[in-house]
C-alpha cells in the first residue's frame, strides 16, 4: 500500500481511468496509479475535482489536509465506520473514571520509559555526553505514575518528565550549525523545533487514520481531555510513538547531515493559521510558545527531504512486542490500535505500549 504526499501549490487533482492526475496550469505534472493507494496527504492550496473526491470517498482512501507549513487541518470523511459496537463500548469505558485513570497510567508509563530509552541510547553512543542525571530523574519518576490518584497528577508527571527529557535531548545534536534551546512552538524558532512540530503532526495524522480504520471515534480519549475539535483518543495513542518515531528521526536527520541550514528559511511573524486542530493541542506541557518571533520553517526542498526520511522511518521493520513479528512501524501503529480495541472490550487485561529497544 502506498501513501502519496502532494505539495505542488495551486495544483488540481483529477481522476481519469485508473489514475489520479496532478495538473498545474493545465499540464500534467504527475500521474498516480490508484492500485493499492492507501492515503493522500495534501499540503496547502491543492484542489480536488468532484470526480476525484467521489472516488476517494467510495474507495475509502484516507485523505488528509495540511497547511503548506504542515499544520493539520482535517480529513475527507466518508461514511462513518460500521463498528458501532466498538464505539458504544468506547463511550461507555471512557465515562468510567477508573478505566480512564488506568489507561492514562499505561500511556504515560510507556511514554516516559521510551523517553528514558532515547537518553540511554545517546549516553551509550556518545562518550562525552553526561545524561546520567536526566536518566535517573526519569527512572525515579516512572514508578510514581502507579501511585497517581488523578489525571491531573498524571499530566503533571508527564510534563515534568518531558521537561527533564528535553534537557537531555538538547545535548544529543552533533552539528554546530543547529542548536536546540528547548521545545518551542507557535511558531518553531529553530530548525530542530521545526522538524519536531512537523514530525508530530505527520505522526498524529497516521494515528488518526489507524484509529478511524479500526472503528473508534478519535475524539473521545482518556489522558487528553475532551474538547471541541481535539482528537483526544488519537493523541493518547500517539504518546508512546513520539520518541520512537519522531525524536529519534530528528536526531538522525541532523547528526547524519541529511538536512543542512540551506533547507530552512525564516518567516516573519504572521497571524496564526487556523484550523480544526490547533498546534497547541498537540503540545507537550513542557513546551513554550514562540509567539511574536520569526518562524523557522523548511524550504520546499527541505520539506521533500524530510518527508522522504519520515516515510523511510515509517517503513522500517522492527519486532512488534506483542507477537514477535517483524513488521513496519506503520503496521505497528495499526496493531497497537487493534490491541487497544481488545483491551477496551475486556479481551486483554492491560494496555501495553510499544517499547523502544
Amino acid at each position: 500500500m502506498s501513501i502519496v504526499y502532494l505539495m505542488e501549490q495551486n495544483a488540481t487533482v483529477s481522476k481519469e481511468g485508473g489514475r489520479l492526475l496532478i495538473k498545474k496550469e493545465g499540464a500534467v505534472s504527475h500521474s498516480i496509479h490508484l492500485f493499492k493507494l492507501e492515503q493522500i496527504v495534501l499540503f496547502g492550496n491543492i484542489f480536488l475535482t468532484p470526480a476525484a473526491i467521489r472516488y476517494l470517498l467510495k474507495e475509502g482512501i484516507d485523505t488528509a489536509f495540511m497547511t503548506r507549513q504542515g499544520r493539520y487541518l482535517g480529513r475527507l470523511q466518508s461514511a462513518l465506520g460500521k463498528n458501532i459496537v466498538l464505539r458504544r463500548e468506547q463511550f461507555r469505558k471512557m465515562e468510567d473514571d477508573g478505566f480512564c485513570l488506568k489507561t492514562a497510567k499505561a500511556v504515560i508509563k510507556g511514554k516516559l520509559s521510551n523517553l528514558r530509552t532515547v537518553l540511554m541510547r545517546l549516553n551509550r553512543q556518545r562518550e562525552n555526553l553526561e545524561l546520567d542525571n536526566e536518566i535517573l530523574s526519569l527512572r525515579n519518576l516512572i514508578p510514581k505514575v502507579d501511585e497517581a490518584g488523578s489525571l491531573d497528577t498524571l499530566r503533571g508527571y508527564e510534563g515534568k518528565g518531558s521537561a527533564v527529557y528535553f534537557e537531555g535531548f538538547s545535548k544529543g545534536f552533533l552539528a554546530e550549525d543547529f542548536k536546540f534551546p528547548g521545545r518551542v512552538r507557535r511558531p518553531p524558532t529553530d530548525p530542530i523545533n521545526a522538524l519536531l512540530s512537523l514530525g508530530y503532526t505527520l505522526l498524529m495524522n497516521q494515528v488518526i487514520a489507524a484509529v478511524g480504520l479500526i472503528g473508534f471515534d478519535p475524539y473521545f480519549g482518556s489522558l487528553h481531555s475532551v474538547d471541541y475539535g481535539r482528537p483526544s483518543l488519537a493523541l493518547d495513542l500517539m504518546e508512546e510513538w513520539r520518541p520512537i518515531i519522531v525524536d529519534t528521526l530528528v536526531l538522525s536527520v541532523f547528526n547524519l547531515k541529511a538536512l543542512t541550514p540551506s533547507d530552512f528559511e525564516e518567516r516573519k511573524p504572521v497571524l496564526a493559521e487556523t484550523g480544526s486542530m490547533r498546534e497547541e493541542e498537540l503540545a507537550e506541557s513542557s513546551e513554550s510558545a514562540g509567539e511574536g518571533k520569526s518562524a523557522i520553517l523548511l524550504t520546499e526542498a527541505g520539506f521533500r527531504k524530510f518527508i522522504a526520511q519520515y516515510e523511510r522511518k515509517m517503513g522500517q521493520k522492527v519486532q512488534y512486542h506483542l507477537t514477535g513479528d517483524q513488521i513496519s512501524y506503520r503496521d505497528c501503529i495499526r496493531e497497537q490500535v487493534r490491541h487497544f480495541a481488545r483491551y477496551l472490550k475486556g479481551e486483554e487485561i492491560e494496555y501495553q505500549p510499544m517499547p523502544l529497544r
